[in-house]
């Protein structure tokens, strides 16, 4: 049965990781400025008139200038090698962000926007899988992934039997905890998407449906929402390589 589009592959980056998109710039500037520079970062390195030496001799100004030409809303106001300040402009928002050079090279920054909210960022441990946001009203947040989530998957998130959670994510902020994780089996979709609405049901849970098939794939969206606990599940089904694969994410607010 097709009950509306197909739910939209996932790709790319872990998905609680777009929440830190917004901070993307900035990582990419601690990255080139440390010397670790891709091919698509020696090609916009090029793009800004800029040679090995003169990033070698200043990588202030060659991160500044690399900034620029990545965002095109990004205006670089200043890139002091004495003072090894970079200011940069939002020029969607007229934000300003300073940064120092020395703590870009710790995977640390920090700006106060003119709202007068200071923002602290910490991608030290962005390796190993965790980045900090903090901010001076209390809207900030700490997202981990892959290995280095410890944090059991809560007991009302059901997890399909004989299979094993996998990317898992999660994301702490002052008033809820979010996470992610997917799974692999080779049963039909039809029991996997009969066992995470049976589960979530019996636990409680207000469960939609949104089902499709077409051109040899099937898939299903769930979506499951307990009010009072403030909880909220949604199990995407689909078809890949022959197997049945799932992504889970679920929210609790506090």
């Amino acid at each position: 049965m097709s009950n509306g589009t197909p739910a939209p592959e996932r790709k790319g980056l872990h998905p609680l990781a777009w929440v830190g998109i917004g901070c993307g710039v900035v990582i990419m500037i601690v990255i080139i400025s440390m010397g670790a520079l891709t091919w698509w970062g020696w090609s916009k390195a090029k793009e800004a008139g800029l040679d090995p030496a003169s990033i070698k001799d200043n990588p202030v100004l060659a991160a500044a200038r690399v900034a620029l030409i990545a965002n095109p809303d990004l205006e670089v106001v200043e890139a002091d090698p004495e003072t090894e300040i970079i200011t940069i402009r939002n020029k969607k928002t007229g934000e300003l962000i300073t940064v120092n050079y020395e703590d870009l090279k710790e995977g640390r920054f920090s700006w106060t926007g003119d709202d007068g909210k200071e923002v602290k960022v910490d991608v030290s441990g962005a390796e190993d899988g965790t980045v900090k946001v903090e901010r001076s009203d209390g809207n900030g947040f700490e997202l981990t992934t892959g290995a280095a989530v410890s944090d059991e998957i809560p007991e009302w998130v059901p997890v399909y039997p004989g299979s094993d959670p996998d990317n898992r994510g999660t994301m702490k902020t002052a008033d809820s905890v979010n996470g992610n994780f997917t799974l692999r089996t080779d049963d039909p979709v039809t029991d996997v998407l009969a066992y995470f609405r049976d589960e979530l049901k019996e636990a409680g849970f207000e469960v939609s449906v949104n089902t499709y098939s077409g051109e040899g794939a099937e898939g299903a969206l769930l979506n499951g929402s307990m009010a009072a606990e403030k909880r909220n599940v949604v199990v995407v089904i689909g078809t890949t390589d022959g197997a049945t694969t799932v992504s889970v994410t679920y929210t609790s607010k506090k």
